[in-house]
């Protein structure tokens, strides 16, 4: 149920006719009373189920707003987790870069130590081109043999050892330093597959936290959204309420007002039958009687205001116009709007739909019956008030949602509610 429904039906009104009947006989107003209870005991009813539903209402909101609040919180220390997930990854990330630079460095050392070990390539083919030539380890000998003296011999013998050993160490060095480069090389390579890979489960936890987050965040929206509309469902219960309570009021002033003018016909009875008694004692020929009370009927209804017809009750746009517009008809000046029956108001004030509107509950033929004026320019009248037919309400207007100066006007047949099930057709009641 829309607010917006709930505010076109209470722009329904009921017309209050034939209370004030000359005469009535006792068992119809015993009748006609009971009615009346049987209709506010049917309001109560109402009040009792929509104080119910408000409730419910207000108990579910509260639960919604739990709800929220355990969400929040969830998202608060999702946030945190989030922000812990992005610094470990900025760490990873630092670590990473110093390793690629640690890598380059490396690799720049690599290519120095590749150059050297390039000319000692070249050197060593050189030695072993030289001995190959030289007859290899005779050439040493032939060193040896050569010597002068034996001090020259000693000088050649070291020389020729430190040759040989400067060889070794040569080689020695070529081969520790091509394992050392492609053992560090291998361990870099390795460490930044490593960093790679963590960084690759952190980015991956990141998504994941960022996709529980967004998860939790469109629970929290659609938890938001179901708030707003438990408290739009909420008000529109409690605008119902406070039509009911005020048609009850209005239902027990039309029942206090119904029980005394009984009492008035009836003492005016007493009172015309007691002259009549006296002219007839009296010889009188002309004695006086009491004519019946005529037939109520719901056609006691007056038109609520002068002009002319421009929508009819029916279906329009494919919604309801639950009732009739009577325009100004190019007129000018202020067009009076006045109560199509006596009763009372039970709802006079301004409404986003309807602009300045009033409705009235009345009491016809043992009927409730209730009746709206919508888009009046100003009010007259206010809640609670008693009204009697012909009684100015306001003036036609173009408040509310309304494209041109009109006059909306409904019937309802039994107590206002807010699907409008008791809207009818006013042209049965007035013309136009």
């Amino acid at each position: 149920m829309k607010r917006k429904l709930l505010i076109l039906g209470i722009g329904l009104m009921m017309g209050l006719g034939s209370l004030f009947s000359p005469a009535i006989n006792t068992a119809y107003a015993v009748q006609v009373n009971k009615q009346l209870e049987n209709q506010k005991a049917n309001v109560q009813s109402k009040r009792s189920n929509v104080q119910s539903e408000i409730n419910q209402k207000k108990n579910k909101v509260t639960e919604i707003n739990a709800e929220q609040a355990a969400v929040g919180n969830e998202i608060k220390k999702l946030d945190f987790a989030v922000a812990d997930t992005s610094s470990q990854i900025r760490e990873k990330e630092a670590q990473i870069e110093e390793a690629k630079q640690e890598i380059e460095r490396l690799q720049k050392e690599i290519e120095v130590l590749k150059e050297q070990i390039k000319k000692r390539d070249e050197l060593l083919k050189e030695r072993v081109r030289s001995i190959q030539e030289n007859g290899g380890v005779i050439s040493y000998v032939d060193v040896l043999l050569g010597s002068q003296s034996f001090g020259d011999f000693i000088n050649r013998v070291s020389a020729v050892t430190s040759f040989m050993q400067a060889d070794k160490d040569l080689i020695k060095m070529h081969q520790e330093d091509k394992a050392l480069l492609d053992s560090t090389e291998a361990e870099v390579k390795e460490q930044l597959n490593q960093l790679s890979k963590k960084l690759a489960d952190l980015e991956g936890m990141k998504k994941k936290l960022d996709g529980q987050i967004a998860e939790k965040n469109k629970l929290l929206t659609q938890l938001k959204h179901k708030e707003e509309e438990m408290h739009e469902e909420l008000h529109e219960l409690e605008d119902e309420e406070a039509i009911l309570a005020a048609q009850e009021k209005a239902i027990k002033r039309e029942i206090e007002a119904w029980n005394k003018r009984q009492r008035e016909l009836e003492e005016e009875r007493k009172r015309q039958a007691a002259v009549a008694a006296k002219a007839k004692a009296n010889g009188s020929s002309s004695s006086s009687s009491v004519a019946p009370a005529p037939v109520v009927t719901n056609g006691v209804f007056m038109n609520p205001t002068t002009g002319r017809l421009t929508s009819h009750y029916g279906q329009r746009w494919g919604t309801l116009h639950s009732g009739i517009d009577i325009g100004k008809g190019g007129r000018s000046g202020a067009v009076p709007v006045v109560a199509s029956a006596s009763g009372t108001v039970i709802r006079a004030n301004y409404d986003r739909s309807y602009g300045n509107v009033v409705m009235i509950t009345h009491y016809i033929d043992g009927q409730v019956m209730t009746t709206v004026y919508g888009h009046l320019e100003n009010l007259f009248v206010s809640n609670g008030q008693r009204v009697e037919k012909g009684q100015l309400v306001g003036y036609m207007g173009n408040t509310g949602n309304s494209t041109g100066p009109h006059l909306h006007f409904e019937i309802h047949i039994g107590p206002w509610n807010g699907a409008r099930s008791n809207s009818v057709n006013p042209l049965k009641y007035v013309s136009y």
